[in-house]
């Protein structure tokens, strides 16, 4: 059985109307409601986005060499799209990583593992300065 891992798809999603909102059950709070310390932005918010250093087509050779389709996902026969959502810190580096669409327990660690060796990114700006930006990426997997 050839296994796949499908990486031409990532999708940066706003995650104020995203499901991951909903299966948190935590209220989501504008930039206004929150402290200057803790601001973290919404995708509809910013000037520029945060993005993989590089780009898409550095994140997909990243992806291609980091990313591994767990064993015991293979062994389950288990596919399908996972989505975890982070942050994307002023310095670049990504914080609150979570999972909020899973497809099989190895998948969603394996993901896990594969956002936390990201390197570092460049973060949103508003008239030019850093800001925190909530980001999230789909991860699809796909055996043959």
């Amino acid at each position: 059985m050839k296994v796949h891992c499908i990486i031409a798809v990532i999708a940066f999603m706003a995650a104020s109307s995203h499901p991951c909102n909903a299966q948190t059950g935590q209220k989501q709070h504008t930039a206004q409601e929150q402290s200057s310390h803790t601001l973290i932005y919404e995708r509809n918010q910013v000037d520029q986005q945060a993005a993989f250093a590089g780009g898409e087509e550095k994140l997909v050779e990243f992806m291609i060499k980091n990313l591994k389709y767990p064993e015991e996902a293979k062994k389950d026969k288990a596919s399908g799209v996972v989505q975890v959502q982070f942050v994307v810190e002023t310095d670049g580096s990504l914080a609150e990583i979570k999972v909020c669409k899973s497809a099989h327990s190895a998948l969603d660690a394996e993901c896990i593992r594969f956002v936390k060796a990201m390197p570092k990114w460049t973060p949103a700006k508003i008239k030019g300065k850093a800001v925190r930006q909530r980001a999230i990426v789909s991860i699809p997997f796909r055996l043959n």
